[in-house]
């Protein structure tokens, strides 16, 4: 039982070292608030794209579509749309940067469609504003597109139609006249419609929850360079020699010191998790999230003794820790989602603990259970068994 209470020691030390524990948790817990907050729903942080509509259509097409844009609710959450009368004034707005775009309908729309003739809808876009101006020019398309759908519902009426003898010239234009109302009124004109849907399993992610376990995995990273740190420096001070000359056996101190990097980071992702947990992030199942976690803790350990093999002296383990630590962050996605990687960079954190360890969170956090997350614990336990063996193989105790 010597190797617990070494363990339970260095655990101690630990928590009392202010320093570290401010890295270890207040520092997690703020860049979670940061990150999550400032890189939010990329949707709710941007504003609402203001554009001018001009109805100068006579009849009742060109009122019906330019009142979708303050009636409909997806445009209504995307377009802060203003009336405008005068078509020059609204491009003189856009020129100024006013607005983003301004839609004009002709005053003849309705009547052109009416006789199946082909009309012209007028957009100007700012090009100083490309995103937000290709966003209303597609939208504009749309409605371009439904126009034409009309038309074209008043020219199959007008063919059908002029086949027909009755002695009343303007039955051809009544017939018409219903042949594009009825389409309207039906839903005819948009009766394919386009849903949008994710591809992914579960629930959608916010970002504080996608941070919460990305700064975890990082951070509890640093814990394992904080182990390593303290087992060099030990070595270093002629403590581990001396710890040698007791009763412990070698396995005892490396047990006791592999113990107390893991009671570390175990402590370390409770705090976060209550803490996140307060703020609003929803983790998933219990029995996957700790699944999950022991695994990437038991690979942080092993890393550690890994980094303290590697090292000769404290120094260099500050540098070894950073440039391992920070490498299986960036390309395991503790700072961006990996699906905004380039193709040819994302199988890299299959190399990465932190990039198990996200995966296995993100799913328990969509709805997964234990078995979503098999792969990840199991490819974690396997890191966890290489870097340990490697370490204690390679490890100098003198």
């Amino acid at each position: 039982m010597r190797w617990i209470h070494i363990g339970v020691k260095d655990l101690k030390v630990t928590l009392r070292d202010r320093a570290a524990t401010g890295i270890l948790l207040a520092m997690p817990m703020l860049l979670i608030v940061i990150l999550g907050s400032a890189l939010g729903n990329l949707a709710d942080n941007i504003s609402k794209i203001p554009v001018a509509i001009v109805n100068l259509d006579e009849g009742e097409v060109g009122a019906q579509i330019a009142d979708s844009f303050f009636t409909d609710a997806s445009l209504k959450d995307l377009f802060l749309a203003s009336r405008m009368r005068d078509p020059l004034s609204a491009r003189a707005e856009v020129e100024r940067g006013n607005m983003v775009g301004a839609l004009v309908f002709p005053h003849d729309l309705t009547r052109r469609i009416n006789t199946g003739k082909p009309s012209e809808l007028t957009v100007y876009v700012d090009p100083g504003r490309q995103i937000s101006g290709t966003v209303f020019r597609s939208v504009a398309e749309g409605v371009s597109t439904q126009v034409s759908a009309a038309s074209i519902a008043a020219r199959t009426a007008a063919y059908y139609a002029q086949d027909l003898r009755v002695s009343d010239p303007s039955f051809i234009g009544r017939v018409i006249g219903k042949a594009v109302q009825s389409a309207s009124e039906t839903g005819a004109l948009g009766a394919v419609k386009l849903e949008e849907t994710t591809a992914a399993r579960g629930k959608e992610i916010s970002m504080v929850s996608y941070y919460a376990g990305g700064m975890s995995a990082m951070f509890i990273m640093f814990g394992a360079m904080f182990g390593a740190f303290a087992l060099v420096r030990e070595r270093d001070e002629w403590t581990l020699p001396r710890l040698m000359m007791t009763p412990a056996s070698r396995m005892d101190i490396v047990g006791g010191k592999m113990l107390g990097v893991f009671l570390v980071g175990i402590a370390q992702f409770a705090v976060l998790f209550a803490f996140t947990s307060a703020i609003g992030v929803q983790w998933g199942d219990p029995v996957a999230v700790w699944a999950i976690a022991v695994s990437m803790v038991a690979a942080a350990t092993g890393m550690s003794i890994l980094i303290a093999a590697l090292a000769k002296t404290t120094r260099a383990v500050s540098g070894v820790a950073q440039i391992v630590i920070q490498f299986m962050a960036a390309v395991g996605g503790s700072f961006f989602p990996v699906s905004q990687f380039p193709a040819w960079l994302q199988p890299l954190h299959y190399f990465s603990v932190n990039g198990w360890a996200i995966d296995g969170i993100l799913e328990t956090m969509r709805g997964g259970s234990i078995l979503n997350v098999i792969p990840s614990i199991v490819a974690l336990l396997g890191m966890a068994l290489l870097f340990f063996a490697v370490g204690v193989w390679r490890l100098r105790w003198e």
